[in-house]
């Protein structure tokens, strides 16, 4: 069936457009899958068929358990949510203003049309494993699951369709003003704070869902290994965790500062006084994370909070050095996860605040001032 000229310039805009952005994702998602297969494999005493048996009881068990769907359904609402951010940052873009009259001059049913093949085509990866789960929980007398969850992905793609024919019909009112900035306007506002001022005013979704990841990490966590009585070590783990989902929120202050503050490598300000402005930064954006662990391990605290800031701190400082390659970066963090990860199981998780800080200071220092970063 041939497709309208609509879906073909919206298909080329946004669909390709978020898989070529988000593909650094998706190899890290595919990297970590690569890793636990092969970490299975090695086992050596697992015959293949009972390989294959626990691997299809991972897929099985989405469709007969409620509460694997429900993480399902949050993992699938979540890639949603990053679609939609995407899909209304692109429409809003200088270089896509065009889309406003072309798209508005279709009827809404041809808009709808064109919308649901977007959307379809982002969820297809979610669709894909859906149909598959499907056919496993059919096969095995699983009737009432399978279905919710197929209902449920079309329910989330007629969703963002109602979005996007809203977003993409409405009136734009350049002299509007976001509730955080009409309540902060007024305030003082610190150089080295402005990034977070900037997540609450454009970034707030993608704060929400990492407080919402960093809170299910941790009533999980502590809920699988309540019988563990190293609880310590268990946080250490949650801490690693909390700190890697928050990559994004890294990312995007490498990007605001090298994007809208470029200008700002002319102020007198020291390097170690940038430096410290990550800290300020990164302790105002989790400080529920910090309540929860200062109410929980009291004094003990400081030492398990001085682990994940140092880790963040290097996420942080990497960025000088790889630029704004997502791919890269996602490879990097994915290599110091796993090596932290083994500090942490052999219980010397003590040495990374005095490694990893130095190495941090010394890899912002070296490549502050690289004119390369953004090109």
């Amino acid at each position: 069936m041939r497709q309208s000229p609509l879906t073909n310039v919206l298909m080329k805009v946004f669909s390709s457009g978020f898989y070529r952005m988000h593909s650094g994702m998706l190899i890290f998602l595919f990297g970590t899958i690569l890793c636990y297969c092969f970490f299975i494999n090695t086992l050596g005493s697992v015959p293949i068929w009972a390989f294959t048996f626990w691997n299809l009881m991972i897929t099985l068990s989405l469709v007969s358990s409620p509460v694997i769907m429900g993480s399902f359904f949050l993992a699938a609402f979540i890639y949603a949510v990053k679609s939609w951010q995407y899909i209304t940052t692109q429409f809003d873009a200088r270089s896509n203003e065009f889309l406003y009259h072309s798209v508005s001059s279709f009827n809404k049913w041809q808009q709808f049309k064109s919308w649901f093949y977007i959307q379809f085509s982002i969820f297809l990866p979610l669709v894909i494993y859906a149909l598959f789960a499907v056919v496993i929980g059919f096969n095995f007398d699983h009737y009432i699951i399978p279905v919710t969850i197929l209902l449920y992905l079309l329910a989330l793609i007629i969703l963002s369709v109602w979005i996007y024919i809203r977003h993409t019909n409405r009136l734009v009112n350049v002299d509007s003003q976001t509730l955080f900035i009409k309540l902060v306007k007024n305030w003082n506002k610190p150089f080295l704070l402005l990034f977070t001022f900037f997540v609450f005013d454009r970034l707030k979704i993608t704060y929400l869902i990492t407080k919402v990841i960093s809170w299910c990490l941790i009533i999980g966590a502590f809920t699988i290994f309540s019988d563990i009585k190293d609880t310590t070590t268990v946080a250490s783990l949650v801490l690693l965790m909390i700190v890697t989902a928050h990559f994004l929120l890294i990312y995007n202050d490498f990007r605001f500062n090298e994007t809208y503050l470029y200008f700002s490598r002319n102020f007198p300000y020291s390097v170690v006084k940038l430096f410290l402005g990550f800290f300020l930064n990164y302790v105002i954006l989790m400080l529920p994370e910090i309540l929860w662990f200062v109410t929980n391990f009291g004094i003990n605290s400081i030492s398990l909070l001085l682990q994940g800031f140092s880790i963040m701190i290097l996420f942080r400082s990497l960025l000088h050095w790889i630029g704004l390659n997502m791919k890269k970066y996602l490879i990097w963090i994915f290599i110091l996860f796993n090596l932290v990860f083994v500090v942490i199981l052999y219980r010397i998780a003590w040495l990374l605040p005095p490694l990893f800080i130095p190495l941090a200071y010394v890899a912002f220092k070296k490549n502050y001032l690289n004119k390369n970063l953004i090109d």
